[in-house]
C-alpha cells in the first residue's frame, strides 16, 4: 500500500505468448493491478517485466518442478512489490536464470536477482536492475523499505560465487545501485543433505525436494529489518543429514 492509500498488487502470468521463445512454453511476465478506493474497483493489469523461466530455462528435479544445478530444490520466480512508506515509490524484485545457460536441453542455472523501480505509480519502469552478480544462484527474494531511511533491503538466499551444496541467507541494503551485503545466516545451509523430502536419484539421493516457500524482510517503524527463512544447518538424528528450520533474526 501506497503513502496515498492506493493499493499494489504485482502477480505472475504466463498467458502472454509473445513472450515464449521458440519451441518453449510459459515465460512468465510481472503484471500490476491498483486499486485506489480500498479494493473495491481494480484497474486492468500493465506490463512490468518478461522473465526468462520457461520449459527449457532450469533444469527439472524428479518431482517435475524447475530446479537449480546440483540440487532438486523446486523453485520459481517469484519476489514481491513494495511502495516506499516515504514517498511512494514501487520496488519489484524477482529471479530468473537469463545470465545462465537457458532455451538449451540441458540448462545450467545462474540464477540472479532482479529489481524493478517505478516513481510514478506503476506507469513506467526501470530495469531490471541486477543487484548481485556473484557467480552462483541467488534466489526467493523478497524487499521492503525501512521506514526512517527510505532505503531498501532485500534479503534472498544465495550460493555466493559458485554453485556448491551450501547456501546462505543474505542481505543487500541501501539505495539502487549502492547496495551493500550482509551474509545473515550463521550457519551454511546444505540442501543435498536432507533429512526429510529426500529426492532418491542417482547422485542425489539425499538432496532435498522442498526448502520452504518463501523468505521475508519487513522494517519495524525503529527501522530494523525482521527477517525469516529456512534454514537447514542443523544436524538431525541421522547422522550428516540436517533438519529444515525457519529461523529469525533482526539486523
Amino acid at each position: 500500500m501506497g503513502p496515498d492509500g492506493t493499493v499494489y498488487v504485482a502477480f505472475e502470468n504466463e498467458q502472454n505468448e509473445a513472450l515464449w521463445e521458440t519451441g518453449e512454453q510459459f515465460e512468465d511476465q510481472y503484471l500490476l493491478v491498483t486499486s485506489t478506493d480500498g479494493g473495491e474497483t481494480w484497474s486492468s493489469p500493465t506490463f512490468v517485466v518478461g522473465l526468462e523461466d520457461g520449459s527449457a530455462d532450469y533444469p527439472i528435479n524428479v518431482s517435475g518442478r524447475q530446479t537449480l544445478t546440483g540440487y532438486q530444490l523446486r523453485v520459481n520466480s517469484a519476489g514481491n512489490i513494495v511502495a516506499s512508506p516515504t514517498d511512494g515509490t514501487l520496488y519489484l524484485v524477482f529471479a530468473d536464470n537469463r545470465n545462465g545457460t537457458h532455451d538449451s536441453e540441458e540448462p545450467v542455472t545462474n540464477t540472479d536477482v532482479f529489481l524493478m523501480i517505478s516513481s510514478n505509480g506503476g506507469s513506467s519502469w526501470s530495469g531490471p536492475m541486477l543487484v548481485d552478480g556473484s557467480g552462483g544462484d541467488q534466489w526467493f527474494p523478497w524487499v521492503d523499505v525501512d521506514p526512517t531511511t527510505g532505503d531498501i533491503g532485500i534479503v534472498y538466499n544465495d550460493r555466493g560465487a559458485a554453485n556448491g551444496p551450501l547456501y546462505n541467507a543474505s542481505l543487500l541494503e541501501g539505495t539502487p545501485g549502492a547496495l551493500s551485503k550482509t551474509v545473515v545466516s550463521t550457519a551454511a545451509s546444505d540442501p543435498t543433505m536432507s533429512r526429510y523430502f529426500r529426492a532418491g536419484v542417482e547422485g542425489c539421493e539425499t538432496c532435498a525436494t522442498f526448502h520452504g516457500d518463501y523468505i521475508n524482510i519487513s522494517y519495524g517503524s525503529d527501522g530494523v529489518a525482521n527477517m525469516v527463512w529456512t534454514e537447514m544447518s542443523v544436524p538431525s538424528d541421522i547422522e550428516g543429514l540436517f533438519y529444515q528450520f525457519i529461523t529469525y533474526a533482526r539486523q
